[in-house]
């Protein structure tokens, strides 16, 4: 059990892989040792599991700002351009999600974990939607408020819910992780510059 504490053994190479992704790093997942639920006791699995989700929230936060900043280049662009890049936004949101669902997770964290992340991926579309009233209540001409909102529906970020993660049979046992929620990472902003042509815009932040 010497091994599991501290910065050594499964414990600390689990940390220090967190530590590296969560900061946009690329590190090798295969090479996280295997976890069980019997190896620590409950209160070496709760610090496991805020790094869990300190982690999963940064690396959402390097997503939702290149997100935000890629739309921000296409700003004014054909229509498609912006719908595009939501679409290849959700690459991130892939890779995320099959974090959540490593097989060295004992089965009940990938759940917890992966429940998480799907919610703000939810609550982030949910974010985009509102910022469309907001701009069409700021004087946005309704055709391309309607434009947006129609590239914004069918490259829904949402989509990646109905993808499988990984095969994950079964139901989690425990509440690990859903005792100490992490702070989700704030939805992006891709409408915050005005088009090139017209007036300025109100900034919508979401909430």
């Amino acid at each position: 059990m010497t091994g599991f504490w501290g910065d050594g053994g499964a414990y600390g190479a689990w940390v220090a892989h967190l530590r590296e992704w969560g900061a946009g790093g690329d590190p090798d997942p295969a090479a996280l040792p295997v976890l069980r639920p019997e190896d620590w006791a409950e209160d070496t699995w709760r610090r496991l599991a805020v790094h869990l989700q300190e982690a999963v929230a940064a690396r959402f936060g390097h997503w939702s700002t290149a997100l935000s900043a890629a739309a921000a280049d296409r700003a004014g662009a054909r229509p498609g351009a912006f719908g595009r890049t939501l679409a290849h936004s959700r690459t991130g949101l892939r890779g995320l999600r099959r974090f959540t669902a490593h097989p060295g997770l004992p089965e009940h964290v990938r759940e917890e974990l992966g429940s998480l992340v799907d919610e703000s991926i939810t609550r982030t579309q949910q974010a985009l939607e509102e910022n469309l009233d907001g701009l069409a209540a700021s004087g946005v001409p309704p055709g391309t408020v309607e434009l947006m909102r129609r590239e914004l529906r069918d490259n829904a970020l949402t989509a990646v819910l109905a993808e499988e993660r990984a095969p994950a049979p079964g139901r989690p046992r425990r509440g690990l992780l859903r005792r100490r929620p992490a702070e989700p990472a704030p939805p992006p902003d891709p409408w915050g510059a005005p088009p090139p042509d017209g007036p300025p815009r109100r900034r919508i932040i979401p909430g």
